[in-house]
């Protein structure tokens, strides 16, 4: 997809809520949050270069769908628009695929990593972790099939694949869910409830000056967080005292174990690194050229 094209399908996914948007809405996305999806619908999406897991995942989706046609001996149909529920104008689905016959169904395609495995079932099972469930439901609501395919390559070598049904219950809920957020927030651009630190971090980027009052409740929290920080700065002084005595009778050797069991490893880890300061005295116009000022807001407690 070249930048023209990213451009157009980021701009054409603003326009509705998508598969991989409900589960964050719903709040069982690993990926983002509420706010996120808030925040992609309202605010012009910067054209960066897509993560790495993103890259890669785009780029073995043909393979996958390939391995796909070639387990069923059918041509899966790869849609390059982004579909609309026909009553419902803000439900969008962007497919990956769409399994051919009598009964089509949705084809999903996703590039597991090792360590995110454990949480896919075994392989013709229903058992795939929530906001896939909720994405593929959002399709099948969109399409009007009946069910979902999820083709998944495990660690880069190992191929599975889950059958989702179609569920009225679940997608009456999901149907629910996107259009409470989208007219209830995207339209009127009120945000959601922030959740994480990070979705405060975006919601409010700069401050204004001002003041606010803290009612007895605020200052309750304030309260409680001054105590837990004390608490947490008390764990962390622990930790560092035993990880001390542990790494002094270790001295230079680098496993430590016990009756056979290994306890702990203190590896020697070569890391490469640019020593900024030293680039700025040898070379300060080209370092002036790429300095880019950033800004953050720092909270301390008092």
């Amino acid at each position: 997809m070249n930048a023209c094209m990213r451009q157009e399908f980021l701009a054409a996914r603003r326009t509705g809520i998508g598969g991989s948007d409900i589960g964050a809405i719903l709040g069982v996305s690993p990926f983002k949050t509420a706010v996120d999806v808030y925040l992609s619908k309202t605010q012009p999406t910067p054209m960066d270069e897509p993560a790495e897991y993103t890259y890669w995942g785009h780029a073995v989706e043909p393979i996958i769908a390939q391995r796909f046609s070639e387990e069923h001996g059918i041509e899966v149909i790869r849609p390059d628009t982004i579909m609309r529920h026909p009553e419902h104008e803000w439900m969008v689905a962007n497919l990956d695929g769409i399994i051919p016959g009598e009964r089509p169904g949705v084809l999903e395609i996703k590039n597991v990593n090792t360590f995110s495995a454990k949480a896919w079932g075994l392989e013709g099972s229903d058992e795939v972790p929530l906001t896939y469930v909720a994405q593929v439901a959002w399709y099948m609501a969109v399409k009007d099939y009946d069910y979902a395919v999820i083709a998944a390559l495990f660690g880069g070598n190992e191929y599975r694949e889950f059958r989702v049904e179609r569920d009225s219950e679940l997608e009456a809920i999901l149907i629910d869910a996107g259009r409470t957020f989208w007219f209830k927030h995207v339209l009127p651009r009120i945000a959601p409830e922030a959740k994480t630190l990070s979705d405060v971090a975006s919601l409010f980027k700069s401050d204004d000056g001002g003041a606010v009052e803290a009612d007895d409740a605020l200052f309750d929290l304030c309260t409680q967080l001054k105590s837990a920080k004390a608490q947490s700065k008390s764990m962390v002084s622990k930790i560092e005292l035993l990880e001390t005595k542990i790494k002094a009778c270790m001295g230079k050797s680098a496993m430590l174990r016990y009756q056979g069991q290994l306890l702990a490893t203190w590896k020697t880890q070569a890391s490469q690194r640019v020593d900024i300061k030293a680039f700025e005295q040898a070379h300060p116009e080209l370092c002036q050229q790429f300095r880019k000022t950033s800004e953050s807001r720092t909270f301390r407690l008092k």
